[in-house]
C-alpha cells in the first residue's frame, strides 16, 4: 500500500511541477524589458548598425549586436538578458569567444533600464531608454582613460 501511494505521489509530482513552473509569473521588472524583442535598426553615415533580441523564455532575452556596411556583417558581440536568482544581468560576449561581461541592473522605471558593471574598463553603464514601442535609445558611458566618454545609439524598430 504505501509502495502505491509513494508511485502515485512520484507520478503526480512529475506531471503537476512543470506545469506549475510553466504557469509562473514572469518578473514584473524583466517583463518590462521584453519590448526588446525584435530587430532594431540605427543609421550611421558608414553604414547601418542593428541589434536583434528574441525571448528564449519568461526570464531570457537572447540578443547580439552587428553593423552592415555595403556586402559585409560583422558581428559586434552576443548579449543575454536574463533574470538570475536575485538580478537581472546584461551579459555581453566578444565575437571571438572573449570573456564574457555582466552588467547588473540597478535602476529601472517603465520606460528606462540601467545596468552597471564598475569594475569593467570601459562602459561601465549601459542604459536603454524606450522612447516609444518602435523607437529605443541605447547608451554606453564611463570612463574612458579617466575621462567621461559615452556613445548614444538610436535604434529604430525594423520588426
Amino acid at each position: 500500500m504505501q509502495t502505491l501511494r509513494l508511485i502515485r505521489y512520484l507520478l503526480f509530482s512529475v506531471l503537476i511541477t512543470p506545469t506549475i513552473l510553466a504557469l509562473s509569473p514572469a518578473d514584473p521588472v524583466f517583463k518590462k524589458l521584453w519590448i526588446l524583442e525584435g530587430l532594431w535598426r540605427m543609421n550611421t553615415g558608414k553604414g547601418l548598425i542593428f541589434e536583434e533580441w528574441s525571448k528564449t523564455d519568461d526570464n531570457t532575452l537572447s540578443g547580439r549586436s552587428f553593423n552592415v556596411s555595403g556586402s559585409d556583417t560583422v558581428v559586434w558581440e552576443t548579449i543575454r538578458l536574463a533574470l538570475d536568482a536575485d538580478s537581472i544581468g546584461y551579459t555581453v560576449t566578444g565575437p571571438n569567444g572573449d570573456k564574457s561581461v555582466r552588467f547588473q541592473l540597478t535602476e529601472h522605471g517603465d520606460n528606462r533600464f540601467l545596468f552597471e558593471n564598475p569594475e569593467h574598463d570601459f562602459p561601465q553603464r549601459i542604459i536603454y531608454t524606450v522612447i516609444t514601442s518602435d523607437s529605443v535609445v541605447a547608451r554606453i558611458e564611463g570612463l574612458s582613460k579617466g575621462k567621461p566618454a559615452g556613445s548614444n545609439f538610436y535604434f529604430k524598430r525594423v520588426r
